[in-house]
């Protein structure tokens, strides 16, 4: 009994209180509550248990990315079959919302005719579109 008062006074002094049970007494274990009345700190925490509760939200960030990348790359070629082929007297939608007729095909650009007398020379990536109807005639 008197090592536990001796461990009990060294305890106190360092600013816990010891708490003793009738079966701690018997065993002569002891068991300490910090003086403050805070908990014990926590076991730290592993990185992947916060991790996975963020999963679903990742899985489904990843298949929207897939979705809107697929989209795209089906437009761009599309419209690259489109623009490659367009060919001399087809009519053409310019991005400026102008229509011409094809007079020239070049390696990276057209000769449109605009009006009688006005030629222009646009680059491929210009024409926007192939109105219905010229896609029909093909």
């Amino acid at each position: 009994m008197k090592s536990f008062v001796t461990l009990a006074q060294q305890n106190t002094a360092a600013g816990a209180k010891t708490v003793q049970t009738p079966a701690a007494a018997q065993t002569k274990t002891v068991t300490q509550v910090p003086a403050n009345g805070a908990q014990a700190p926590e076991e730290p925490r592993s990185a992947w248990e916060g991790f996975g509760g963020m999963m679903p939200m990742i899985i489904v960030m990843a298949v929207l990315i897939y979705f809107m990348w697929r989209s795209q790359k089906k437009e761009q070629k599309r419209r690259q079959e489109m623009i490659d082929g367009v060919k001399v007297g087809d009519k053409v939608v310019t991005i400026g919302g102008i229509y011409g007729e094809v007079v020239t095909v070049k390696e990276q650009t057209f000769i449109v005719k605009i009006a009688d007398n006005t030629k222009v020379e646009l680059m491929k990536s210009a024409v926007s579109s192939v109105p219905a109807g010229e896609e029909a005639k093909k």
